[in-house]
């Protein structure tokens, strides 16, 4: 059975390594006033060696006294929100491969995770439109696809888009409870009538 030491007999524990820097702090100093050919010129190589206690980081064991400073302002301005994220820009193409692909009958848009293409099923609301989207799952039991959908409420910001139009949208940041995507583009018009 392992014997337990009492509590009150533990020792504090200093960090890894600090004898280590101390012994080299220790050791810098004598070299830089033993160097040296006078007074003087040593006190000039110890302040020119950055052997000395501000300016060592050996005598914090680790970090500087002004890195650690540092590091916790910046820590406190991400805190406080006084760090910005930059403003999103929507991604955009170089013009020569646009103009090519332009020559050759087609038309590049760029590519974003987790897009997806669904037609519009609503356009009542105001800003908002819901898709459907149809996507197909794989059953490996019976090797078959069959086909399952999801309504997904986008952002319109314009209304551009109408009952029946093929629409292409992306994830967007949170705008309400049900609406977390928004309309990149309208891939085809809906052409049949919505109301007979």
């Amino acid at each position: 059975m392992a014997m337990m030491r009492p509590v009150g007999d533990a020792q504090p524990r200093r960090p890894a390594g600090c004898g280590h820097n101390l012994f080299l702090a220790i050791f810098s100093l004598a070299v830089a006033f033993y160097a040296a050919p006078s007074f003087s010129a040593a006190g000039d190589a110890f302040v020119a060696s950055g052997a000395g206690l501000a300016g060592s980081n050996s005598f914090f064991c680790g970090r500087s006294l002004e890195s650690r400073s540092m590091q916790s302002s910046t820590a406190m301005q991400g805190y406080h929100g006084q760090l910005k994220k930059p403003k999103w820009v929507e991604p955009t193409l170089p013009e020569e491969l646009v103009q090519q692909a332009k020559e050759d009958g087609f038309r590049l848009r760029p590519k974003y995770v987790h897009m997806k293409i669904g037609y519009v099923i609503a356009d009542k609301q105001k800003k908002t439109r819901i898709c459907l989207v149809e996507y197909f799952l794989f059953n490996s039991k019976y090797g078959v696809y069959y086909k399952r959908s999801k309504k997904k409420h986008f952002h319109d910001e314009y209304e551009l888009s109408k009952l029946g139009d093929v629409v292409l949208i992306t994830p967007y940041r949170k705008l309400s409870n049900m609406k977390s995507y928004r309309l990149v583009e309208i891939m085809k018009k809906g052409e049949a009538p919505t109301h007979v």
